[in-house]
């Protein structure tokens, strides 16, 4: 069943983890019951890492609504055993999607849209306007900013003024190519997916303007318990 919905293959053992007070706890705990007294769900990734074998080919899938990052410590230990860790949201490639809420451009500032856990490959990142953004010069871009080191643009600055309601905001994965604003009904893919170190992603603006803009970004995590989240 597990495989059926998506988690990768293993010879080993399949545990889950969710906050005390997540959402999804009777849900996992309905579909997968403890097995010869082996526990399935925790509450916190330590204690599912104590509960795997080194070589044993065990996945824990983190269920969507727990939202902690790993430290140093669980992180060396799922790579010491071996231990694949998923987001409850990953196709059968490994792709993940998040998204933001319609959010204000607003005045010239860093925005956080999404939030970085860890290494992970961006494979898409579109936005969609929801309100036209106002008739003002104000040069946009996207970053990332590590939680250690300096911010790196992920694209060069687009003017944005007048952009239309259901146009796109997009990157092509080249850092040095501005962000792309397409007309509504299409948009090209992103053409080169890139790879992020935990932090914040942000929509950097020079000037002041109205608007709204929601972000879509798909991921692949390249670290155990690496994720992304939308702000």
């Amino acid at each position: 069943m597990a495989q059926a919905a998506g988690i990768p293959f293993t010879t080993g053992n399949v545990f889950f983890v969710d906050d005390a007070s997540g959402a999804n706890i009777n849900a996992i705990d309905s579909l997968y019951t403890p097995l010869n007294g082996l526990v399935r769900r925790y509450a916190t990734m330590t204690l599912a890492l104590a509960a795997c074998v080194a070589g044993h080919g065990d996945v824990i899938v983190m269920a969507p609504d727990f939202a902690t990052a790993l430290t140093a410590a669980e992180l060396l230990d799922a790579e010491t055993k071996g231990v694949a860790i998923v987001p409850a949201q990953s196709d059968r490639n490994g792709l993940v999607t998040v998204y933001t809420a319609d959010t204000a451009v607003a005045v010239a500032s860093d925005k956080t849209i999404f939030t970085v856990t860890g290494l992970v490959e961006v494979v898409q990142i579109v936005g969609k306007v929801g309100t036209v953004v106002q008739t003002t010069t104000n040069a946009a871009l996207l970053k990332i900013n590590p939680t250690a080191g300096a911010d790196v643009d992920l694209c060069a600055a687009l003017d944005i003024t007048a952009a239309a309601a259901k146009s796109f905001l997009s990157i092509t994965g080249t850092a040095a190519d501005a962000m792309v604003n397409t007309d509504s009904g299409a948009i090209v893919k992103q053409a080169v997916p890139i790879i992020v170190d935990a932090g914040v992603i942000e929509l950097e603006t020079a000037g002041n303007a109205t608007g709204t803009v929601k972000w879509m970004l798909q991921y692949k995590p390249l670290e155990p318990g690496a994720r992304v989240f939308g702000n």
